[in-house]
């Protein structure tokens, strides 16, 4: 049975109406990004505020004990120029916590703490979940990881894989030279598996780094600029 309320086709729809949407939607996607970015930006500096903010009443508190003060009640901090003071304290912190893990000994310490951490039921889960998460981020497509981008042939002739070059050995067995490729899932990259190819068989792509993690964060929705002009280029029936 047919309903009389059903929308017509989108082929159905009149021109002025179809241009209207096309404006409409050309219009959501070029602010979305930029709503996106305004909103991260802000969440993180009310993050730096909060956590300021609880730093310099922890200090107060202190400093108030220390001379035999009362304490009860919440402490109010209000003087000129508490806002930039409140944001540069996470922001130092940060930095001293970062100088610490760069040492061998805060290597150790964060060792350490992960496999502590890790050990505790579904906390450990958390954990290491956003912990991949953020290693992921911070290293897809970093130089110092990746060498380059190269294409692997799966599952049938013509269907390519994106992965990352991540080495380039020599293997005794063989005798021949292989490239080790780590292919990310798409849209997580937290996830995937490595796989070793034949020089001769590896097909290097020519996108940058960025531009290939971009595509796999976005499940292929980021094309890069070479795909498009290419499109572009093809004759449309």
């Amino acid at each position: 049975m047919n309903s009389d309320f059903s929308p017509p086709p989108p082929s159905k729809l009149n021109p002025r109406v179809r241009r209207v949407l096309n404006v409409f939607a050309a219009g959501f996607a070029a602010v979305i990004p930029i709503i996106g970015t305004i909103w991260l930006v802000k969440l993180i500096y009310q993050l730096l505020l909060e956590v300021g903010d609880r730093i310099t009443a922890f200090f107060v508190k202190a400093f108030m004990v220390l001379r035999g003060e009362d304490i009860n009640g919440k402490v109010v901090i209000d003087f000129p120029g508490d806002d930039a003071f409140r944001l540069i304290l996470p922001v130092l912190l940060l930095l001293g916590i970062g100088f610490i893990l760069t040492n061998r000994l805060g290597k150790s310490i964060l060792q350490w703490f992960n496999r502590t951490v890790r050990r505790i039921p579904v906390l450990g889960f958390i954990y290491s979940t956003l912990s991949q998460f953020v290693d992921a981020v911070r290293g897809l497509g970093g130089d110092q990881k990746f060498k380059g981008v190269a294409y692997v042939e799966y599952p049938s002739p013509g269907s390519r894989l994106i992965g990352f070059i991540t080495g380039n050995y020599h293997d005794v067995q063989t005798g021949k030279g292989v490239t080790t490729i780590f292919i990310p899932t798409s849209p997580n990259p937290m996830t995937g598996f490595v796989v070793i190819m034949d020089d001769d068989k590896v097909f290097k792509s020519d996108m940058s780094l960025e531009e290939a993690s971009k595509m796999i964060l976005s499940a292929g929705l980021v094309a890069p600029e070479s795909f498009a002009d290419d499109m572009n280029g093809v004759e449309k029936d």
